[in-house]
């Protein structure tokens, strides 16, 4: 039974509306990089490389590549015509000015660890050399070649996201950090910003000067951001939305029943997670961390508080990623009567017990299904003696909380940015600036160089497994359910393809 359908058919056949799940932080593609502004930052900007409609990387900026022999040497060839949308004509130039930009330590880039593989960007990002030393350059206006200090099998991929694109250096110039509010912003995607206003929509219209803008059928994108997922529920069946990225769990029976045909549901590469912050007391300890990993019934969570909207998740890798097989430690293995002893163990041997109870506080972005989850671990973790307070936050101030540390317990999430393990286990690198628990491990990183320095992929997908193992065994997060894509799509939108790496852009969508 569509029951909004008479309300898309009066719709606006220009327009389309769609919901996200919170406000972007930033739209400076270096600086709002993450799950809030990737999709809306997929219509604003282009690499050179882009996903195509089914997800695979395919020419953006660039019309064709090649690679070296010894595979640390990309060059790309531009598109003939590219503009930005001030009519200023893009250059290979500005691709060197935008990924120098990405890895300097000045522009404070939480994404700049993913390129870190760049020739030199290490000590850049450290401030032991000046930007200028990137193995980035352009020898022609229409070449632009990237150096790489090693390996990297998943690197045009990688490109195909948001972190890598140009940035337009005049405007940067000229307006500072206010170059992406309306009336500075410049693009060269397929549409541009037009309006934004606070937790309220961003308004983006189509691009004229874009490579590709004969392709693009939808003039207005209206993004609304909801943290209230009910809220966006019933604006999708009032017809008010064309697309909700996440439906509410608790009316998933009601969506299956009614909607069905509204409903798309596919697994994703994505993780939702508690990060334990490794500089402070007490969850400093591995005794602690372990504890509260064995006390965490995660089939619960996934099959009781998220009504088996999730797959429960005892490890950070999503199975399948990369035709990677999947981990499970060991004492995760056990009965939840076994593991609550062992807990229960763990935890008088560092001095907690009836006499001296363990106090947290977790820090999580308001949201009902957050919140649900947070009360779920609370009531678990009170089976072995652990009290839990919970601490709600907006979500760009549990971002800024994550990045500056400000926490003890937090949730988080990573979504892989491209089809490879690495994609996950990169984060945790000695010298990733969202390198949230704050994990060190040189054993752990040179696992991470010797995969992704493999020509064998059996080979490398074991040690990649070890590389897991160790970063498990140590705990420095603990990991809850893996996402599965609950979206909601109108009836009027044709050209919706689920992909496990996100949601399509607009540019390949059109309205009926």
């Amino acid at each position: 039974m569509l029951i909004w359908v008479g309300a898309a058919l009066a719709a606006d056949p220009n327009v389309i509306e769609r919901g996200a799940t919170t406000d972007p932080p930033s739209l400076d593609p270096n600086l709002g990089t993450g799950t809030p502004a990737a999709p809306v930052l997929s219509d604003l900007v282009e690499g050179l490389v882009v996903r195509g409609r089914e997800g695979e990387p395919v020419p953006g900026c660039a019309t064709s590549w090649t690679t070296s022999d010894d595979g640390l040497t990309y060059r790309f060839t531009l598109r003939e015509e590219l503009y930005w949308s001030d009519g200023r004509p893009l250059v290979a130039e500005d691709f060197v000015y935008s990924f120098r930009r990405l890895i300097d330590p000045a522009t404070g880039a939480r994404a700049a660890g993913l390129y870190f593989l760049i020739d030199g960007a290490r000590s850049i990002a450290r401030g032991e050399q000046p930007p200028e030393n990137l193995g980035v350059s352009a020898p022609d206006p229409k070449t632009f070649v990237i150096r790489l200090a090693r390996p990297a099998p998943y690197f045009i991929q990688l490109l195909a996201n948001s972190q890598g694109v140009p940035v337009p250096r005049h405007a940067i110039e000229r307006h500072g950090r206010d170059w992406t509010r309306p009336g500075n912003f410049v693009s060269n995607g397929a549409y541009t910003l037009a309006e934004r206003v606070p937790q309220v929509r961003m308004r983006l219209e189509k691009n004229p000067l874009f490579h590709a803008a004969a392709d693009v059928t939808i003039q207005t994108v209206n993004w609304r951001p909801f943290q209230d997922l009910g809220a966006a529920f019933r604006q999708f069946r009032a017809g008010e939305l064309d697309t909700v990225l996440l439906a509410p769990p608790d009316q998933l029976d009601w969506i299956r029943a009614n909607m069905p045909d509204a409903l798309h549901v596919n697994p994703i590469q994505a993780n939702f997670h508690i990060v334990f912050n490794l500089t402070r007391a007490p969850v400093n300890d591995l005794r602690i961390r372990q504890a509260l990993a064995l006390a965490t019934d995660h089939d619960a969570i996934a099959e009781q508080v998220l009504m088996g909207s999730a797959r429960p998740a005892r490890s950070v890798i999503t199975p399948g990623t990369g035709g990677y097989p999947g981990y499970t430690p060991a004492m995760l293995t056990q009965s939840m009567d076994a593991r609550l002893t062992q807990a229960r163990a763990l935890l008088a041997d560092a001095g907690y017990g009836p006499e001296r109870p363990l106090s947290l506080t977790v820090v999580y972005d308001t949201q009902e299904e957050n919140r649900k989850i947070m009360v779920a671990l609370a009531a678990m973790w009170r089976a072995i003696g652990v009290r839990l307070q919970l601490e709600n936050v907006e979500g760009r101030a549990l971002f800024g909380r994550l990045r500056s540390g400000d926490f003890t317990l937090a949730r988080s999430s990573i979504f892989a940015v491209y089809d490879d393990p690495n994609a996950f286990l990169q984060r945790y690198r000695l010298d990733s600036p969202d390198n949230q628990p704050r994990f060190t491990s040189a054993e752990y990183d040179a696992l991470l160089d010797s995969a992704n320095g493999s020509s064998d992929r059996d080979q490398r997908l074991e040690l990649l497994s070890e590389a897991e193992a160790l970063l498990l065994n140590s705990q420095p997060i603990l990991p809850i359910y893996w996402y599965i894509g609950k979206v909601l799509v109108a009836p009027r939108i044709e050209g919706w393809v689920d992909a496990p790496l996100g949601t399509p852009p607009t540019r390949y969508l059109r309205l009926r």
